[in-house]
């Protein structure tokens, strides 16, 4: 009797382990609040204890990669700001001049003095290479951080606990405006989703015909989060330049007998 009641009990602190544990589970997501622009009256405070706000990052004709992380966090953060780096990192775009990044606490508790450490960290181990100063690493209230979150859509809760935050694997790609105009989900998003991410965000301006090709031949799945080939129009630009190269060929042909005329 005294074992079948010690092994209900044991099932019952499973379950209710279980149900705790699906609770936090449940709370994360991503909304999609693409076209949305975020308020520009938002306070951060950056790496250097500098109270700024938002609009300063939308002054500057540029996308903005925007990450929402903390920076204690044992795993999930750093494998996004690893894999954002590696994915910049094997870009063909320039640091600073293309973009900027700025990662935001979701921690209201964390201080400048993390937040400089964590950028520290990865200027040493990144762009050491780097002159421009594209990334800014900051913190915030818990009344900016929850308006930020709201504006985002991005769901996360604390874990109390494990004293964790339990949020999604997501970065924001915002144009010079403040619109999010991207979303690209997972720890280790490809250098080509990063790069047609920061063209689309570049209000079309984009310099040269590669990157119109790869936007023509690519579209942005916004439930997947990243980039799929489309091969209808894949086949239309093979079409389009098989054309153009028979079309060379006649001319050439043609010029010739012109001149042996």
């Amino acid at each position: 009797m005294i074992r079948s009641l010690l092994f209900i009990c044991f099932l019952s602190f499973l379950f209710s382990a279980e149900t705790l544990s699906d609770k936090y589970l449940n709370s994360i997501d991503v909304d999609n609040h693409l076209g949305s622009t975020l308020s520009g009256s938002i306070n951060i405070i950056d790496q250097d204890n500098n109270t700024v706000e938002l609009s300063t990052f939308f002054s500057d004709k540029k996308p903005t990669i925007l990450v929402m992380a903390y920076y204690e966090c044992p795993m999930l953060c750093s494998m996004v700001l690893n894999g954002l780096s590696e994915a910049i990192d094997q870009s063909n775009l320039i640091p600073g001049e293309d973009f900027q990044v700025l990662t935001v606490s979701i921690d209201p508790t964390e201080g400048s003095n993390l937040s400089k450490e964590k950028k520290n960290n990865y200027m040493q181990n990144y762009f050491s290479d780097v002159e421009s100063d594209f990334w800014t690493f900051s913190t915030a209230s818990s009344e900016n951080i929850d308006i930020i979150t709201d504006e985002l859509g991005f769901r996360y809760s604390y874990d109390e606990n494990t004293k964790q935050f339990a949020h999604p694997a997501v970065i924001y790609i915002l144009t010079s405006e403040g619109t999010i105009s991207r979303q690209l989900f997972g720890v280790k998003p490809t250098s080509k989703d990063l790069t047609l991410a920061i063209n689309e965000a570049s209000a079309n301006n984009i310099s040269s015909i590669y990157n119109k090709i790869l936007l023509y031949c690519y579209r942005y799945d916004p439930i997947a989060g990243s980039y799929s080939l489309v091969a209808s129009n894949v086949m239309k630009l093979a079409g389009a330049s098989t054309v153009l190269v028979m079309l060379s060929f006649l001319t050439f042909f043609w010029y010739r007998e012109r001149i042996v005329e």
